[in-house]
């Protein structure tokens, strides 16, 4: 039988080496096990409200073990604080798409007053004002959700004054403005009143817009 040329011999395929799997660091794994905790406890928050909500429950809805629950927060008022602590900059990015992505011939300050409305009917900020309601009576839960009103609220007159710029610098009234607006908004998410399939509604975030505009407009 004649030897095989060099050219007819087939190699071999080298055997497949596995990639090393990338081991995380604690860190990592803390924060991970951190947000699960945290989008759990908004989870638990929507679907049963502040009464029902139960460490217990967020720790199954996490797959961690309620002693692992407490490695990360002291206490449930605080996990429900950092909760809502968690959700703002989500809430605020949505809200800064969404007037980003205002149809041709609306103007911002309607786009703004639309959207943030918008916000306030998201069920899990709905569930996250009733903590501030619920906090009322709570001073654990005051003082936990005290430690995260303030940056927050700080950060939405960042972003107001981002929106408008020109008014933010000529208007020293700007902030209280801003106040109001939101109060107002909040105020109406919290009684249920002036639902999209009420005419109100429009007529209320139609008058609210020609607030903005009348207190934005130039001093003479």
């Amino acid at each position: 039988m004649p030897p095989k040329s060099a050219s007819s011999l087939k190699t071999a395929p080298a055997p497949k080496v596995a990639a090393p799997a990338v081991r995380r660091t604690q860190a990592e794994r803390r924060e991970t096990t951190r947000r699960k905790l945290l989008d759990a406890t908004l989870e638990a928050l929507v679907e049963q409200g502040y009464a029902r909500l139960t460490t217990v429950d967020v720790a199954k809805r996490a797959g961690v073990s309620q002693g692992a629950l407490f490695t990360h927060f002291d206490t449930k008022e605080e996990l429900l604080a950092v909760a809502v602590e968690h959700l703002f900059p989500r809430i605020i990015q949505d809200f800064l798409a969404g007037v980003g992505a205002r149809p041709s011939g609306k103007d911002r300050v309607e786009a703004v007053v639309d959207m943030l409305w918008a916000a306030y009917q998201r069920p899990e900020l709905q569930a996250a004002i009733e903590l501030y309601v619920a906090a009322r009576t709570d001073r654990e839960l005051q003082r936990a959700l005290a430690a995260v009103d303030g940056p927050h609220r700080k950060n939405l007159h960042r972003v107001a004054r981002e929106l408008f710029p020109d008014v933010a610098a000529t208007h020293p009234d700007f902030d209280d403005v801003v106040e109001l607006a939101l109060d107002a908004v909040q105020g109406a998410a919290v009684g249920g009143t002036a639902r999209p399939t009420d005419p109100a509604h429009r007529r209320m975030l139609d008058t609210l817009a020609r607030f903005l505009r009348v207190s934005f407009a130039p001093k003479a």
